[in-house]
């Protein structure tokens, strides 16, 4: 992990004082904690990681009931809490480009700013993170009216297990040119990739 900037690798009791989720009384057993800024730096751990045969274990908001975070002693954890940036938003095209550590609640808030909703709303809003709300295909207090996550997403961009990245960071909610690359990693849980930035559909506020 020697090739990641200073600051991206925490160990040891840094790592095993950390809650194992917010729901729960434990603590990380994982040793080390990746806590990547970029797609490239994801893209690294990941591939360093693929090259030595290491289990790795994404983490998000820990806001999941389904244990799907927990850790065993031997295991990596790579965090999106460093990956937090609302990098574009568009009221002409309803669209906002967001880093996949940015939690729900702030993406409400910076859309309700330019006069837009994001409609996908949880009792977590201000805990989960958007990564964790598209890997699981989230639902949430407006499904029926606005869908599932994957319905609020026109383009993403994640890392694959051995360090690949795949970018579709369509803006356009009609795109019939290829393959909807998206909908391959939407609801996965983390097991095909570990989603880094999408293009969310916004809607006018209401």
């Amino acid at each position: 992990m020697a090739a990641l900037p200073k600051g991206t690798v925490i160990l040891g009791s840094a790592v095993t004082e950390r809650s194992a989720g917010i729901w729960r009384s434990d603590q990380i057993q994982a040793q080390v904690l990746v806590r990547p800024k970029t797609t490239e730096e994801v893209s690294c751990a990941l591939r360093i990681c693929h090259e030595h045969h290491q289990s790795v274990v994404p983490h998000g908001g820990l806001t999941g009931l389904v244990e799907g975070a927990l850790t065993q002693p031997l295991d990596i954890v790579l965090s999106t809490e460093r990956l937090n940036v609302i990098e574009e938003i568009s009221a002409s095209e309803r669209t906002m480009v967001v880093q996949a550590g940015v939690m729900l609640q702030s993406v409400q808030e910076a859309a309700a700013s330019e006069g837009l909703m994001f409609p996908l709303d949880l009792g977590s809003r201000g805990s989960c993170t958007l990564g964790g709300n598209l890997s699981t295909n989230a639902g949430g207090n407006r499904v029926i009216r606005y869908g599932m996550a994957r319905d609020m997403v026109l383009g993403l961009e994640a890392v694959m297990a051995d360090g690949t990245v795949i970018s579709s960071m369509n803006r356009m909610i009609k795109n019939n040119a290829g393959y909807d690359l998206k909908q391959w990693f939407l609801g996965t849980e983390g097991t095909l990739d570990i989603i880094t930035r999408a293009v969310l559909r916004c809607r006018e506020e209401v």
